[in-house]
């Protein structure tokens, strides 16, 4: 039998929900009387959270780079509770290193998580969302992902690409009434930025330790991060809109310092550009 729902009641499913903005996303959510299904690649980290046993959250044991593990998890989430209504895309983590540096294998395991587990994760609930002709999807991505930063580069490459992809998704599923946005993560107080591990093997002369390590010793130094339970408001604001830009920027001032700044650099590249560069036409015979 299914549960008997208000029409308000929310049921969202997030990866990666056991720290950081996730798990505050998820206990907001809980707080509001929706209903959660929380995603893990390890079940105890879950069975650690102090909402584990709340009647309206459902924590799951998934491997996002695994579709089937995934497709199996959206439909115990709609036996469970009736619905899915809201889809975030929030786990990942970073490899820090020099594009050379970074292994093929380091950067395939890095882009199934960032990437092609969203993508098993989209795929796997459209069908349901098309059924029922609405649904929201919000896939978590970074400042990284607008602007490049040395060192950091293979993780950028994949949040560059989740911004193209919730662009073009966006577009693909507007007529089925589906809201698509892409989150752009400024500097939150997660944890993320000292989780991050170096790839294995370093070349001396790129300096990454160095580098990276005076990179963040000036970001802690000189800002104030995010608070993820406000993020979560923010998101939370955003999950009713019957219109989504497709990005939500949400961090700090220099977040959107950053985003202004690329969208200048871009500028200036086109204008310079622009004459000399479009005049490649075919001539006329």
């Amino acid at each position: 039998m299914e549960p008997i729902l208000n029409s308000d009641t929310q049921i969202w499913y997030i990866t990666g929900c056991t720290s950081g903005t996730g798990l505050s996303l998820a206990k907001k959510l809980l707080s509001l009387g929706h209903k959660v299904t929380g995603t893990s690649r390890n079940i105890n980290k879950l069975k650690e959270l102090s909402i584990f046993n709340d009647k309206s959250f459902l924590g799951l044991q998934v491997d996002i780079t695994d579709r089937k593990s995934v497709q199996e998890s959206i439909e115990k989430t709609i036996e469970h509770f009736g619905d899915i209504t809201h889809v975030i895309n929030n786990a990942g983590y970073g490899i820090v290193g020099s594009v050379e540096e970074v292994s093929e294998e380091e950067d395939k395991k890095l882009m199934d998580a960032l990437y092609f587990g969203p993508l098993n994760v989209i795929r796997s609930v459209l069908p349901y969302f098309r059924s029922k002709n609405n649904g929201y999807i919000f896939n978590v991505s970074s400042i990284a992902g607008i602007k490049g930063y040395p060192r950091f580069g293979n993780y950028s490459g994949a949040k560059f690409a989740l911004v193209g992809l919730t662009e073009s998704l966006a577009q693909d599923v507007l007529p089925f009434n589906i809201k698509v946005s892409c989150i752009i993560l400024g500097y939150i107080a997660t944890g993320f930025q000292s989780a991050n591990d170096y790839c294995k093997n370093l070349i001396p002369e790129y300096k990454s330790r160095e580098i990276f390590g005076s990179i963040m010793k000036h970001i802690e130094a000189t800002e104030t991060p995010g608070d993820p339970d406000k993020v979560a408001d923010v998101i939370v604001e955003n999950s009713t809109k019957s219109e989504l830009p497709y990005n939500i920027f949400i961090g700090p001032p220099s977040t959107f310092e950053m985003a202004e700044g690329k969208v200048n650099e871009i500028t200036i590249q086109i204008e310079s550009q622009k004459e000399r560069n479009s005049n490649i036409l075919l001539e006329k015979k």
